[in-house]
């Protein structure tokens, strides 16, 4: 799993609540669970944590009705859905969550938005998706800043000085978006080869970042 191991999963004042809410999957109202946040914000990260400790089966969100059924019944009810909310068959959403309410089980909906907004057609799924507790993630504190920061740059194959992480995690506006953002920016400054990067590397690709305007959302 790399950096989506459950061995690296951080805790935070960002996530701490939603993991609270997934540790008490036993007691999830009609067996099911939705697990919201921005992109980025850890969601699959912390459903592989808890699909670790439940025992539970991941599904394609594309899957057919009946191979969803039969994941269900094969993982004794537990269920992970990532990326719920893109393109999804919307009879096999229906039937894993009825199968959750009749039977007992934990099933669990990864989405960036609110489930009650995710796009579907069927009238009884959407109420029912409307209906779902959610554990929510919000944007980083300046702990978990510090952490994504490393995270997004060992996937570019940067390493990220101390000091650097430190500072930025201070600096840097408190959204996924804006660690995304400055770690592209600073892949397009480096000179091949030149690792890792030191304080003054960090400060002067803020600088140019921040002028540029380049923390929007995506």
């Amino acid at each position: 799993m790399g950096e989506r191991s459950p061995d690296t999963l951080v805790l935070s004042e960002a996530n701490r609540d939603a993991a609270t809410l997934m540790t008490g999957w036993r007691q999830w109202p009609g067996g099911a669970m939705a697990l919201i946040g921005p992109p980025g914000s850890g969601k699959t990260h912390l459903a592989l944590a808890w699909a670790l400790e439940a025992g539970a089966r991941q599904a394609a969100p594309t899957a057919a009705p009946e191979d969803a059924a039969a994941i269900f019944r094969e993982s004794g009810g537990r269920v992970f859905i990532d990326d719920a909310d893109g393109p999804h068959d919307e009879a096999m959403l229906w039937r894993t969550l009825d199968l959750a309410r009749q039977e007992g089980g934990a099933v669990l909906l990864a989405g960036n938005a609110a489930p009650g907004l995710w796009p579907v057609g069927l009238p009884d799924l959407r109420s029912r998706l409307a209906a779902l507790p959610v554990a929510r993630l919000q944007e980083p504190d300046e702990a978990l800043m510090e952490v994504l920061l490393r995270r997004v740059c060992r996937e570019q194959f940067i390493r990220l000085s101390d000091d650097a992480a430190k500072y930025l995690a201070l600096r840097l506006p408190r959204t996924y978006a804006a660690a995304r953002a400055w770690a592209a920016a600073l892949d397009l400054d480096l000179v091949k080869g030149a690792r890792p990067v030191t304080l003054a590397t960090a400060r002067l690709t803020l600088r140019k970042t921040s002028a540029g305007g380049g923390y929007g959302e995506s």
